[in-house]
């Protein structure tokens, strides 16, 4: 029996050749659909009458998308967050919802900690002095005097309590199910109610 499967994350769909081969192997027929950053409802509609599943990035997967899919039976996302898609929808349908756990986490993470470094250390305001001939020494932090507030220590705010500890930051969190004590102990995380973190 051949899938059909719609590929539209747009990470993917340059590099689908690699993958090509092996997908058919397994019975897979792939759709495309040209795709720069996401699909809107409009442009799923057409694509979507004769798939099976979908592999997508932020597309738009609405109730009126979905229901003009009665063979879809599976959505891939490729990625974490799945806001794009009718959740409640979906399971009416029985169309099952996957995502890709911590496929995102370490390059949100480095880019946290880029925005700190770039905020306590002032280096796109040097950046711009040295470019345009000047040589200003201000005074600025570092991040180990600094504090870091974490909202929701999951797979990301753990990843970013690490990286902050590396940089000898005093680390508090919150999160509403509890931080497991390994972790506690291996970054010395102040665990607080939301209210007293703020």
């Amino acid at each position: 029996m051949t899938w059909r499967v719609l590929i539209s994350a747009p990470y993917l769909v340059p590099a689908i050749e690699e993958f090509r081969a092996r997908l058919e192997a397994a019975g897979v027929e792939i759709v495309l659909i040209p795709v720069r950053e996401r699909l809107s409802e409009a442009e799923l509609l057409p694509g979507v009458k004769t798939v099976d599943g979908v592999i997508c990035g932020d597309d738009q997967f609405t109730k009126a998308v979905l229901s003009e899919a009665p063979r879809l039976r599976v959505i891939s996302k490729w990625g974490t967050g799945i806001d794009s898609i009718d959740v409640d929808a979906a399971a009416r349908l029985g169309i099952r919802i996957c995502n890709t756990t911590n496929v995102f986490t370490d390059a949100v993470a480095d880019t946290t900690l880029g925005y700190m470094l770039n905020f306590t250390r002032g280096l796109s305001q040097m950046n711009h002095n040295v470019r345009s001939g000047l040589w200003i020494k201000p005074e600025l932090t570092s991040l180990r005097e600094c504090t870091l507030g974490i909202v929701g220590v999951g797979n990301i705010g753990k990843a970013v309590a690490r990286r902050a500890r590396a940089f000898g930051m005093t680390v508090l969190g919150n999160d509403r199910i509890p931080v497991d004590a390994p972790f506690i102990r291996e970054t010395d995380l102040a665990v607080m109610a939301l209210h007293e973190l703020l």
